[in-house]
């Protein structure tokens, strides 16, 4: 009898264990509630960098999870941004390791410069990754008739669409791709294996995301496609 009470003890032990090794790992990418809060300890240029260029101020494409944080953003926000005209903004985690500590979740994500861009805008779209092993596209916010545009010609390029579970569905109106002139953006989630796709080797590397192929190309096109129309 005591052998059974101590297996369920140390099982329900086990459990709790899981579960806050869980939670630690979903919240740790939040360490910080506020870019003031983020540059009080980490350095920039050192543990993150932002890039800012201006070109169409009305359409704004933005990755303020790049660099190491959801890598592969960076690259596509740039490249399509760059290749037709649109101002852009990355924000860009450039740690050895442990690139989520300068992640700031979206709706919390005030960096005056990336304010300033999106409150000029009439056109946002913010490029986020998500872990996912299936090449997968998720496309949210609240600017509905752009989102579908988004979503046809991925898929008519012969990418994986799906609607977005609510936790990735950028619908939030303090979500910061939502605080354009039109107060609607779009959310673009990409996953892991999308991502890899991208590049040769299927790696996310610093150094080999340097090597976009065939599928990054497709893919930045079907956006600025979507956006051109």
């Amino acid at each position: 009898m005591k052998s059974k009470i101590m297996i369920t003890i140390s099982a329900a032990i086990v459990t709790v264990i899981a579960f806050s090794i869980i939670e630690f790992k979903k919240d740790s990418p939040n360490k910080y509630e506020s870019f003031e809060q983020l540059e009080k300890t980490e350095t920039i240029n050192e543990d993150y960098s932002i890039h800012f260029e201006e070109n169409d101020p009305d359409v704004l494409l933005m990755a303020i999870h790049g660099g190491g944080i959801e890598a592969g953003t960076t690259e596509l926000t740039e490249y399509i941004a760059s290749a037709n005209g649109y101002s852009y903004y990355t924000f860009n985690g450039i740690k050895q390791k442990s690139n989520l500590e300068v992640r700031i979740q979206s709706t919390k994500f005030d960096e005056p410069m990336a304010l300033e861009a999106v409150f000029n805008s009439f056109i946002t779209l913010s490029f986020h990754g998500y872990e996912g092993e299936d090449k997968n596209t998720y496309v949210g916010g609240l600017d509905e008739g752009l989102s579908e545009k988004v979503k046809l010609e991925l898929i008519n390029a012969g990418f994986s669409v799906s609607n977005p579970p609510k936790t990735l569905a950028g619908e939030e109106k303090d979500n910061i791709v939502n605080k354009n002139k039109n107060k609607k953006g779009v959310q673009i989630e990409i996953s892991t294996a999308q991502r890899e796709a991208f590049f040769e080797n299927n790696s996310l590397s610093s150094e080999n995301r340097k090597s976009e192929n065939t599928a990054f190309y497709e893919y930045a096109n079907a956006i600025a496609k979507a956006l051109n129309d």
